[in-house]
């Protein structure tokens, strides 16, 4: 299992570019031992183009210093702008997608990195060299290496924000986000025969039974729970775990996070509660912040904050909406069909250990599309694309799927302002119905839903 501080400090925006620092340190304290002990050694086996005389390796670790500062600035003005495009732009829970993005903070990284390396050879550079070795200075080649390279991010840097500020690429990298989250987790799901998605039938007559509860230990966002290691504990202690709260979930030291059944209680298993707490608690991770890892709640919230902002007054930009909600629509669709929702894992006795009850899909469905039916209430693109995004979940449901999606478009089409429709308005939306209809096999009951 990860530890909790590694997996915390991992989602800090300071964690890639400090590596990037501290290997650069070493690199630099590495080439400084080769240059005072034994430049007199690879002179004999490189060519004399490949070293520098003191005040030339003086005036390119300045230069470099001072040039990859610059660019560390340039690209931080650069990192603000965007950040201030995606708030006004898109939606503010977004700007994590950038500035928590691989390729930003590993540009950060190369160029801080480029500026401790020059600026530490710089200090440590040995002025001893000169007369019959002045020439034996090796150092500034590596800072020319490193220069070309900071340069090429910088170029690749350019090339990225561009790309991120273009809200059909957003759209689509917050989707495959989701979709990386749900594949991630059906895979882990179908290569473990231990989890199931079905409760075994003595869970009501468990879970009535009296119970332990734990409560979170600070206040924050839930990031992870350790499930496996969860059911690992659980089988070990004699336990039955469940989670009461999911990811994405925020929760405070009054929440209570866990309830706990003990199969075979005891004198001495109850003197060990505090234990039990610690022991659990240690496999959640909670965090003052939502991570975009592993919380599929979290993204669908994001794409849909994007359409929100797309229709509103401000923005005005409906296609952007309705690009949005089409793609909403393939991500719940590829959740309908996943392996995820409600798990029970169970030991290698086929007993049952810990309960992860997630979001229903009918809860999901409503959390997605509640604020872009009472905000685009007057707008029929949006209804349509609606339930253009109902018909692409609809098709290849089940039937519980598709029983479920029918009766919620009742709900989206229930608050839409029919006063503003035209006819074309409607046989526009009626069409959209009967496909709807006719996908869920409820064809009977589309005549005329808006008259015309």
């Amino acid at each position: 299992m990860k530890p909790k501080f590694l997996h915390n400090i991992q989602n800090k925006i300071y964690f890639i570019p400090s590596i990037y620092a501290v290997s650069a340190a070493f690199l630099s304290l590495f080439v400084i031992i080769i240059d005072r002990y034994f430049n007199t050694v690879i002179i004999n086996y490189l060519p004399g183009y490949f070293f520098t005389s003191y005040d030339l390796a003086k005036t390119i670790l300045s230069t470099l210093a001072g040039s990859l500062f610059a660019m560390i600035t340039v690209s931080f003005s650069t990192i603000m702008v965007v950040l201030t495009m995606y708030s006004s732009q898109f939606s503010p829970r977004t700007m994590q997608d950038f500035l928590k993005n691989r390729v930003t903070l590993k540009v950060l990284g190369v160029f801080i990195g480029g500026f401790i390396y020059s600026i530490l050879t710089l200090l440590f550079l040995n002025d001893n060299l000169q007369g019959e070795q002045e020439a034996a200075i090796f150092s500034p080649l590596i800072a020319v290496i490193v220069a070309i390279i900071c340069l090429g991010y910088f170029v690749y840097f350019i090339h990225h924000a561009a790309n991120s500020v273009q809200v059909n690429l957003l759209v689509e990298n917050l989707k495959q986000e989701i979709i990386d989250i749900v594949n991630k987790f059906e895979e882990r799901n179908n290569s473990n025969d231990k989890i199931r998605n079905v409760p075994p039938p003595n869970l009501k007559e468990i879970t009535e039974k009296e119970s332990m509860t734990f409560k979170a230990d600070r206040s924050g966002y839930i990031q992870y729970i350790y499930d496996i290691q969860l059911t690992n504990l659980a089988d070990e202690l004699d336990l039955i775990i469940r989670a009461e709260k999911m990811i994405g979930d925020y929760v405070t030291e009054n929440t209570i996070v866990f309830s706990v059944w003990q199969l075979n209680p005891s004198e001495e298993m109850k003197e060990t509660k505090e234990v039990i707490e610690k022991k659990i608690l240690d496999h959640l991770v909670i965090d003052n912040e939502r991570s975009n890892k592993n919380d599929i709640e979290f993204g669908l919230l994001k794409l849909t904050e994007v359409a929100l902002r797309a229709i509103s007054p401000g923005i005005n930009d409906p296609n952007t909406a309705v690009f949005c909600i089409n793609q909403l629509g393939w991500v719940l669709s590829r959740i309908a069909v996943a392996n995820i929702e409600n798990t029970y894992y169970y030991n290698d006795k086929d007993e049952l250990c810990f309960i992860l009850e997630d979001i229903s899909f009918w809860d999901l469905l409503y959390k997605t599309f509640y604020q872009l039916r009472h905000y685009g209430n007057q707008d029929v693109s949006v209804a349509g694309s609606i339930l253009d995004a109902l018909l692409i979940i609809a098709e290849g449901s089940s039937e519980k799927v598709k029983k479920q999606v029918w009766n919620f478009s009742h709900y989206i089409l229930g608050g839409f302002d029919i006063k503003v429709l035209e006819n074309e308005d409607k046989k526009f939306l009626n069409h959209k119905i009967y496909k709807l209809a006719k996908e869920t096999k409820n064809s009977d009951k589309t005549d005329n839903y808006f008259q015309v």
